[in-house]
């Protein structure tokens, strides 16, 4: 080489340690088309508008969405109850060429991600598309004796009262309809709650609140309405998670001043976790962690109160002063061991790189649903393909016994040993159990020795015991790269007169690089890579025109 080159190794206080489970959520919004679909009613464009969003979720290492199915009193599925959105084809209740939540469905778990059906379920309509509110077949025009008008902040809304019982049984049927007729992997609640203390309800207190204050029936009907739900649910398919999404302040803690859920909005939600009737809470902390109230205050608040069950901080992305926090609070998030995160909303996400998910991982686990290990994956074998670029892995499944013994998908591991132990910082890919193959590009390769192993997963996430034989695949073309950076100690940067240029290093951890090219002291960026523990192999550019020294940062 013309130049000597200085690599300068930087070690940065912010490593990032694979966590093994990690619900990595973003509620998808659909109501004024917030999120998707997109303006048109072209359905082709619909679906492929939708696909991008899961690819840019998949490729982000997100493994969880809410999916927005109810809003004003419309679905984005087919229900006997009311009538289809007009964000389909532009009307309300009219034909569609396809289903949205089953194409949703479907599209979702291709891409390895978990599905929940997020429903708005008190708010019934708000807003000017009087289209939606005047349909004939809407709750409002068809049961207006259930329906309390309600006026705040300048806006007028229409509310369900969930004071009469068969408000809440509709509601819970609704739920249970869906469940029934499409493959959600969860439901998510949403203003499950009262508008605020003002609030029409005196028919139905005086009817069934007897012996009860006010705030007491209030709290009690959400209370009874999360229940049914959950029970309704458990009796059609128990492996169905079932949560909600409260007000992120439960009950002011010293010094703050916000909305309170328990008193003001009757979301007794601490009680929904104390009696097992919620899987997961996702409350909505959408506060910066400088503010009053404070993020990282309510945040602590809702771990120490989870009686066991999953709370993934829901994380206010739309504001000017959260989103610069994001890894911050997901840093927060790791270190009080909730079960996650959660993002309100995609479009306020889509710019955002989330250096903290550089590693795949599975959704946190509910061990409460589930206590059965699905069968392994067995006799993994290589088929070369006539690219050598390319390759397939294919595996056999034990014998089924029982549907506790279902596989819903496999995840497959990269491993940089062939004894390495199988965790997040060598999951490769989540796939859908309806082929027992994978076909993989190593284009670009990194290593010498590729290993793979694969597990089965069943319906909530729940590995297999065993892992499949572990599979060697061997790059020869690259053993020149390997046995160089064996004999050195620290990053190199390597010309292989038939690859290419390279940088060569190893890192005892799962993390983010970043490499600046240098001349006189000034640097730019090249490029940034994911490094895996082990030695890595990055193949960068012809440094030696433009640059005199290199800067790696991780």
């Amino acid at each position: 080489m013309k130049n000597i080159f200085i690599l300068l190794l930087i070690f940065s206080t912010n490593i990032l340690i694979a966590q093994f489970r990690e619900t990595r959520a973003v509620w998808l919004a659909t109501n004024y088309r917030l999120d998707w679909p997109p303006a048109t009613f072209d359905a082709e464009k619909q679906k492929q508008s939708l696909i991008e969003i899961f690819d840019d979720l998949k490729s982000k290492n997100f493994n969880t969405v809410f999916f927005q199915v109810r809003a004003n009193g419309v679905e984005l599925f087919n229900s006997s109850f009311e009538p289809l959105s007009p964000y389909i084809n532009g009307e309300v209740d009219g034909d569609i060429s396809y289903d949205p939540l089953a194409f949703a469905i479907e599209q979702a778990h291709k891409h390895g991600l978990e599905i929940h059906a997020w429903l708005n379920m008190n708010l019934v309509f708000t807003g000017s598309e009087e289209n939606i509110f005047n349909n004939p077949n809407h709750i409002c025009q068809r049961k207006p004796e259930w329906i309390v008008e309600d006026f705040r902040d300048g806006q007028k809304s229409y509310w369900l009262d969930v004071g009469l019982p068969e408000v809440r049984n509709y509601l819970a049927d609704l739920i249970s309809e869906l469940v029934e007729n499409y493959d959600v992997d969860g439901i998510n609640l949403d203003y499950i709650r009262y508008p605020g203390k003002n609030f029409d309800d005196d028919f139905s207190f005086q009817v069934h609140g007897k012996g009860l204050t006010r705030d007491e029936f209030r709290r009690n009907n959400i209370s009874a309405l999360v229940k049914e739900i959950y029970e309704k649910v458990k009796l059609i398919r128990n492996e169905v998670k079932v949560g909600a999404s409260p007000i992120g302040v439960y009950r002011r803690l010293k010094g703050m001043n916000s909305w309170e859920s328990y008193s003001e909005l009757y979301q007794d939600s601490y009680r929904w976790l104390k009696d097992g009737i919620v899987d997961y809470l996702s409350p909505q902390i959408y506060w910066s962690m400088n503010e009053n109230p404070k993020f990282d205050l309510l945040a602590k608040d809702w771990i120490e109160n989870s009686n066991g069950r999953n709370i993934i901080l829901g994380i206010g992305a739309y504001k000017d002063n959260v989103k610069p926090q994001i890894e911050e609070m997901i840093k927060l998030s790791r270190q009080l061991e909730t079960s996650g995160v959660a993002f309100f909303r995609y479009q306020n996400i889509k710019d955002v790189s989330f250096p903290s998910f550089s590693y795949k991982t599975l959704p946190a686990q509910m061990p409460w649903l589930d206590g059965k290990y699905p069968v392994p994956p067995i006799d993994l074998t290589l088929h070369k393909n006539l690219d050598d670029k390319f390759f397939t892995l294919s595996w056999k499944l034990k014998d089924i016994q029982t549907a506790n013994d279902s596989v819903e998908y496999f995840s497959i591991y990269n491993l940089q040993k062939s004894n390495s132990e199988l965790n997040s910082e060598n999951l490769f890919d989540v796939i859908p159990a309806d082929k027992n193959y994978v076909t993989l590009a190593i284009e670009k390769p990194k290593k010498v020795n590729y290993y793979f192993a694969i597990k089965s997963v069943n319906k909530v996430w729940t590995e297999s015991k065993e892992a499949s034989n572990t599979f060697e695949i061997k790059i020869d073309k690259m053993k020149e790269l390997l046995s160089f950076g064996d004999r050195i100690g620290k990053p190199v940067l390597y010309k292989s007169d038939s690859l290419g240029w390279f940088i060569i290093l190893e890192s005892n951890s799962t993390q983010q690089i970043v490499i600046f090219g240098g001349r006189k002291k000034v640097y730019s960026l090249l490029q940034t890579e994911n490094a895996s523990v082990g030695v890595n192999i990055f193949r960068t550019q012809n440094v030696s025109k433009d640059f005199d020294s290199i800067k790696i940062v991780f």
